[in-house]
């Protein structure tokens, strides 16, 4: 099952960077909605569930709250990726270089994780050197939620599979993808082909003009289709809480 959250991690990593490509001159708050059909992979089955996602958004990090159990800090100011488990009240810390957490993770556990960082390193190195992206603007306009927008097609291929989603993006919203794909991306530096990744990545991406405000993705891993709707509730510019981008006082370290 490891290899399959990383191609699920690696697939959901896209649908969010093409989503949530915001301005980032100022802190962004914005709740989402996003439902996944149940499917089958690798033997393992997932239902179909509905998740509500609340995302802040600064210049140097952003915080993820999926519900009131999980929240997903990333600091590039500090180079680190925290997971938070409000009910355990515990805390996972990850360099947000993926090659640096692999060699971490190696020199921890010893023989038993060099196949598996090994295994790593390469689905990491594919990822960012096969990753294409192409953008169709349609003439298709319809009014979302308090927002006018246009139909975009976007078709994702990468080296664990493709993904086809159909963007509808408000021009009324004006966004900064450079600074976004950089902040989305960061665990994938230090990578081959990062940069360029990011480049090929930014000059379809700023064929869309604003922000997507609903996307509905088809996914395609090892010959299983997974479907998602991702609705964007609640947008705007916000002074956030006190330490929105810190760990919870008190929560534990754990490995």
């Amino acid at each position: 099952m490891k290899a399959t959250r990383i191609l699920l991690t690696g697939a959901a990593l896209v649908c969010f960077m093409l989503l949530g490509a915001v301005s980032l001159k100022a802190d962004i708050y914005m709740k989402q909605k996003t439902h996944t059909d149940g499917f089958t992979m690798m033997g393992q089955t997932q239902p179909a569930k509905d998740e509500f996602t609340v995302t802040w958004i600064a210049r140097d990090k952003s915080r993820s709250d999926t519900g009131d159990k999980k929240t997903t800090l990333m600091r590039l100011d500090k180079g680190l990726i925290y997971e938070i488990d409000h009910q355990k009240k515990t805390y996972r810390e990850m360099p947000l270089n993926i090659k640096q957490m692999i060699d971490e993770n190696v020199a921890e556990k010893g023989e038993e994780a060099k196949e598996f960082a090994a295994m790593a390193q390469e689905m990491a190195e594919a990822f960012a050197e096969s990753m294409e992206v192409k953008v169709t603007e349609t003439p298709e306009k319809k009014k979302i939620g308090n927002w006018n927008c246009r139909k975009y097609i976007i078709n994702t291929s990468m080296a664990m599979g493709e993904t086809v989603s159909e963007a509808w993006a408000s021009p009324e919203v004006q966004i900064d993808w450079k600074n976004y794909l950089m902040l989305t991306n960061a665990m994938m530096a230090g990578s081959p082909g990062f940069e360029k990744m990011i480049d090929k990545i930014y000059k379809e991406m700023s064929k869309v003009k604003g922000m997507i405000v609903l996307q509905s993705n088809s996914t395609k891993v090892i010959n299983t289709e997974v479907k998602s709707t991702t609705e964007l509730l609640e947008f705007g510019e916000q002074n956030p809480p006190a330490g929105t981008y810190d760990v919870p006082a008190g929560y534990k370290k754990v490995k």
